[in-house]
C-alpha cells in the first residue's frame, strides 16, 4: 500500500466502519466491510479521495445486500414484503422522526446522512458531491429545514432528531457540528 493510501485509511477508517454499519443494517460486520472498502479503494487508479471512497462503500454494501438476499428463502422474502405493506401510523417519537426522514427527497437524505451521520465537513462534502464548501453548507442547511418542516412539533431540535435515528452503535467525530 502507498503512503497516501495508508494515510487516507488511518484518517477515514472509523468513518468507513460507521458508514458501513448504518448502510448494512446488521447484515455484515462493519469492520470487515470497512476492510473490504479499503482493499477495493487501494485498487483504484489515482490517489484515494472521498468520492472514490464512497463509490467503494456503495460497491461493498451492494455486495453485502446481494449476499444476504442469496441466503434468504423466497417465502421469507415474500412474508417480509407482505408485512411491510401493512403499515400502521407511527406511534413512538422515533417512528415519527423516521417518517419525517423518509418523506425527504433523496438529495436531502444524502446530505443529512453525510452531515450528521458520517459527520463530514462541508469541505469533505464538496469533495464527494462536487461544488464548494459554502454551497454544501447551504444545501445542508436547506435539507435540515426541509426535515424540520416534516418533524412533529414535539420532536425538538432537528439535529438531535436526525442523530437519534442513526442506526448502529459506531460513531465518527460526534463532537463535529456540520452546520457550523
Amino acid at each position: 500500500m502507498s503512503d497516501a493510501m495508508d494515510d487516507f485509511e488511518a484518517r477515514y477508517h472509523d468513518l468507513a466502519v460507521v458508514t458501513c454499519e448504518w448502510r448494512a443494517f446488521d447484515m455484515s460486520d462493519p469492520t470487515v466491510s470497512a476492510r473490504l472498502v479499503f482493499a477495493r479503494l487501494s485498487k483504484q487508479k489515482g490517489g484515494p479521495n472521498l468520492k472514490l471512497f464512497y463509490k467503494c462503500v456503495d460497491a461493498v454494501i451492494d455486495q453485502v445486500y446481494r449476499d444476504a438476499a442469496g441466503k434468504q428463502s423466497i417465502l421469507n422474502t415474500l412474508m417480509v414484503g407482505a408485512t411491510a405493506m401493512l403499515q400502521r401510523p407511527p406511534k413512538t417519537p422515533e417512528e415519527r422522526i423516521r417518517k419525517a426522514f423518509v418523506a425527504l427527497s433523496m438529495r436531502d437524505v444524502i446530505l443529512l446522512r453525510q452531515g450528521y451521520w458520517d459527520n463530514l465537513t462541508p469541505e469533505e462534502m464538496a469533495e464527494v458531491n462536487g461544488g464548494t464548501a459554502d454551497a454544501q453548507r447551504q444545501h445542508l442547511e436547506a435539507a435540515l429545514k426541509h426535515f424540520a418542516a416534516h418533524l412533529p412539533t414535539d420532536a425538538g431540535d432537528p439535529v438531535t432528531a436526525i442523530r437519534s435515528i442513526q442506526p448502529g452503535e459506531h460513531r465518527w467525530r460526534v463532537e463535529f457540528d456540520a452546520s457550523a
